[in-house]
């Protein structure tokens, strides 16, 4: 350590720069107090923190651990080092920001692997500012020279000021000692012995102690003479006045006993007179009412005596109201006026004893009565037999304010209306097979599925029994409301009344009864009828689905008009299960209709009778009829007639408009599922409007169907059929808006539509490329040139022939027109182009009069197809097609 410390001007450890009032004995108690105060510790990685501002100035990162914690205190901070040159701002050699955001250094490769330090980047001189001035010591000489000649006066002045000491000033004043003054002055007793004698217990030579005592009693016996002379003479004058007017004071005070004496005399005479009478009289008032008292208390108590017997003779009247109130009174009576008297410290647990034997019995009867009531035969009344009976026991519960006599009502019906449901089952199940035997028991019931046809035989069965139990559980109910409007049963006593909270709480639990037991029914019902899985269990047809619908709709108005409560179990089972037998009829439907597409020949197929009836009746009404069959029946012609319009269709959208119709007389039979059939018609149009754009226009029917080609005549058809639909849409959308107005969303009506009317389009798009390009292949080998008319233009005019051939028996005039129309602008600008490159012009040229030889041959087979009138101008071709 001595040779470390050669490099070192002075040792540091003595103190602490941070602590100034400790002083360290030895370098090894600095070390200590530097770890243990003044560094952070973080597992095995210690941070210094002595210095400015709590940071060590000679932190490395080498010295974290523990090890080396103690040389970085050895070497920093135990010595400084011996400099002349002071630490000013300008010696800091490195800033990490700055050294992390230097432009000038650039990307340095070993940045990650130096360690922190002086040596962390290389130091740099960094000059002082030039426009701040240079201080040095010169400038505060003048300063010094003047200060110091005060400050070395001030300091001798003060080394050379003495010290004043202050001597306390003892006033010897003799005062006699407290102890002289006390009555009695023990000697005997050693302290008060010491207090009179101090000098002589304490001294070492008894004669000068004596002597001096004898001084200081003589002193306090001249202090206490001088202060009975100074009181004597201050009260001479009232001493001698007493001594002279004493034989006055004598006589006042004899004149004053006798006066005492009369008074006293005087004071006997009233209190014998008009005291102890009055107090007398009002004792013997005070213990005739307490007589009475005790009387009236012996006649409660021989009341009371009597409490049993009476409540037992209540009992046997049925009166539970009226011995419960004799109850509830008694035990008032004996926690107020006979609290306290032993005799009947076991009355009152006696009587409530009695009133919880009488809540058991009660409920035992009430019981009886309601399994009595709710299982007498179906066909008898709902009136409540016995009223009077059932009036007393409910109105003994309810005076008890118990309130499970509700549940108890709750069970039985539920298990009433569980052996009204379960023996209608019985019954349906018997007829299935007379010779198979029927155990219904736990779990076998509940798991009981009744087919179709006897699900609807069972509504129809249960449906006025269920009825009836129902009018008996709410007359029931009604009573029960009526007597808690009753005085008698609500109390009239302050303290047994009921209270609204009460009153409500009782018609709460009535009504959540009655709610569960209309939702218990359903439940019941539905699990029987709609929750299906077998085949055996599925509809036939629609007709099941709807008598099925309607009987549900039946049962569930009867219930909710006689309960009040309006429970969808049904409703939500049954649209559960014709959801499933929609979606298995859509399938089946989907996949028909998909393989109708897929073999269907795109040829005019013949319309059924009963298709083009339904269409008709449609047209006129704008009703849609009731599903027919269209499987087989007589043809009515070859085309579809809708409002004196022919429209030739395919086979395939016979079948749509077949099931289309089928679907909207399901929403009539079902109308829980409309919105889930809009959405299957909605499906099955679209499934054929893109199965018709995938094999028409995309040619699959080429490879599906096995066509050769796919002409213009099979675009026609498939164009003219989407019209049929595109004229059914809206009627279907009519009337699913006049029958379910409020309750569908309808939207995609009118985008598939759309989708039609483009696909529609693209069709009639399809047809004028097909022809445009055969006349523009016929064009690019045309010369001007005769004989006229020239085989091109003759294979042009066989074109448009065979093209009117294919559409005028699927098509209408009007749109064959626009076809016609949309080819006849296309060729003239064909035409246009091509005598463009043979550089012919309207000059009045052989060539020129070639030209307008052939166009004429152009229009006159136009004409001759009527696409052009007689009365339309001839020249328009022959001027347009010169025109740039």
């Amino acid at each position: 350590m001595e040779d470390n410390s050669s490099s070192y001007s002075k040792p540091t450890w003595q103190n602490c720069v941070h602590c100034p009032s400790l002083l360290f004995t030895s370098a090894t108690e600095f070390e200590r107090h530097v770890q243990d105060k003044h560094s952070l510790k973080e597992g095995s990685i210690i941070l210094c923190q002595y210095g400015q501002n709590g940071m060590c100035s000679a932190l490395q990162f080498g010295d974290l651990r523990k090890a080396g914690f103690k040389y970085h205190v050895r070497e920093y901070h135990l010595y400084t080092k011996d400099t002349n040159d002071d630490w000013t701002f300008y010696s800091s050699s490195q800033n990490l920001p700055a050294v992390l955001n230097d432009p000038n250094r650039g990307k340095q490769s070993n940045f990650f692997t130096k360690t922190w330090g002086d040596s962390f980047i290389d130091k740099v001189d960094i000059y002082p500012s030039p426009y701040l001035p240079e201080i040095t010591l010169a400038h505060f000489e003048s300063y010094c020279k003047r200060v110091s000649k005060k400050y070395r006066r001030h300091c001798r002045l003060k080394e050379g000021v003495p010290v004043k000491s202050k001597t306390p000033i003892v006033e010897n004043i003799c005062e006699v000692p407290g102890i002289f003054y006390e009555q009695s002055l023990p000697l005997n007793n050693p302290e008060v012995f010491s207090k009179v004698f101090p000098s002589l217990c304490n001294s070492e030579d008894p004669s000068i102690a004596i002597r001096s005592l004898q001084e200081t009693l003589s002193t306090y016996l001249d202090v206490i003479e001088m202060k009975i002379s100074k009181q004597v003479a201050q009260k001479s004058d009232a001493f001698f006045h007493a001594m002279l007017s004493h034989d006055t004071i004598m006589e006042q005070m004899a004149r004053a006993v006798k006066t005492v004496r009369k008074t006293r005399q005087n004071i006997t005479n009233v209190k014998g007179n008009l005291t102890e009478r009055p107090l007398k009289l009002a004792s013997l008032t005070r213990i005739n009412h307490n007589l009475n008292n005790v009387h009236d208390l012996l006649k409660l108590m021989a009341t009371v005596q009597q409490t049993q017997p009476m409540i037992q003779l209540l009992l046997s009247t049925s009166d539970y109201v009226a011995a419960l109130d004799l109850i509830s009174s008694t035990q008032k009576v004996l926690s107020t006026r006979l609290s306290g008297i032993q005799a009947f410290r076991h009355l009152s647990p006696q009587l409530t004893e009695m009133k919880r034997l009488i809540h058991k019995m009660l409920s035992n009867e009430f019981l009886r009565f309601i399994v009595t009531d709710l299982n007498r035969p179906l066909k008898e009344d709902s009136d409540i037999h016995e009223r009077e009976k059932i009036v007393s026991i409910v109105s003994g519960i309810l005076r008890l304010k118990e309130f499970d006599f509700i549940d108890t009502l709750k069970i039985e019906a539920m298990t009433s209306i569980q052996t009204t449901i379960k023996q209608c089952v019985i019954e349906i199940i018997s007829e299935r097979d007379g010779s198979t035997e029927i155990v219904l028991r736990g779990s076998s019931a509940d798991n009981t599925r009744l087919l179709c046809n006897e699900g609807i035989t069972f509504l129809q069965k249960i449906t006025p029994n269920i009825m009836n139990l129902f009018k008996r559980i709410l007359a029931v109910n009604n009573l029960i409301l009526e007597i808690t409007q009753m005085d008698d049963v609500t109390g009239n006593d302050s303290e047994d009344i009921w209270t609204a909270e009460e009153l409500l709480s009782v018609e709460e639990k009535l009504k959540k009864m009655v709610a569960s037991l209309s939702d218990y029914c359903n439940e019941r019902c539905a699990n029987l009828i709609v929750t299906k899985t077998d085949k055996d269990y599925v509809f036939s047809d629609m007709s099941q689905l709807s008598i099925l619908s309607k009987l549900i709709e039946e049962f569930c108005n009867k219930c909710e008009e006689i309960t009040g409560h309006c429970s969808n179990a049904m409703k939500l089972a049954l649209r559960s299960y014709a959801m499933k037998y929609i979606q298995c009829l859509h399938a089946e439907r989907r996949i028909q209709l998909t393989t109708a597409l897929n073999t269907e020949r795109w040829k005019a197929a013949d319309v059924p009778c009963e298709l083009q009836s339904a269409i008709n009746e449609i047209h006129e009404t704008g009703e849609i009829p009731n599903s027919q069959n269209y499987d087989s029946g007589k043809t009515d012609g070859k085309y579809l007639l809708i409002n004196k319009e022919s429209y030739a269709v395919v086979a395939t959208i016979q079948l749509l408009i077949k099931i289309l119709l089928e679907y909207c007389d399901a929403t009539k039979q079902s109308p829980v599922i409309v919105q889930y059939l809009v959405h299957c018609m909605l499906e099955l149009i679209q499934l054929f409007n893109s199965r018709c754009c995938q094999l028409v226009l995309g040619a699959g029917a080429i490879q599906s169907a096995g066509l050769k080609t796919i002409s213009t005549s099979n675009l026609a058809l498939v164009s003219r059929s989407l019209q049929v639909v595109i004229w059914i849409l809206p009627k279907i959308r009519r009337l699913l808006e006049r029958q379910y107005s409020k309750e569908l969303s309808l939207n995609g009506f009118s985008n598939i539509e759309n989708d039609i009317i483009s696909h529609k389009l693209e069709i009639e798009n399809k047809i004028c490329v097909i022809v445009s390009n055969m006349l523009a292949s016929q064009l690019t080998t045309w010369d001007a040139k005769p004989p006229v008319p020239s085989q091109t233009f003759r294979n042009i005019s066989k074109h448009l022939v065979k093209l009117h051939e294919a559409l005028i028996d699927i098509l209408p005039n009007e749109q064959i027109r626009t076809i016609y129309k949309r080819v006849h602008d296309n060729f003239k600008d064909k035409l246009r182009e091509q005598l463009l490159k043979m550089n012919i012009v309207a000059n009045g040229s052989p060539q020129h009069g070639v030209v307008t030889s052939e166009l004429t041959f152009y229009l006159q087979t136009l004409k001759t197809l009527r696409i052009i009138n007689e009365n339309d101008a001839e020249d328009n071709i022959l001027y347009d097609i010169w025109l740039n």
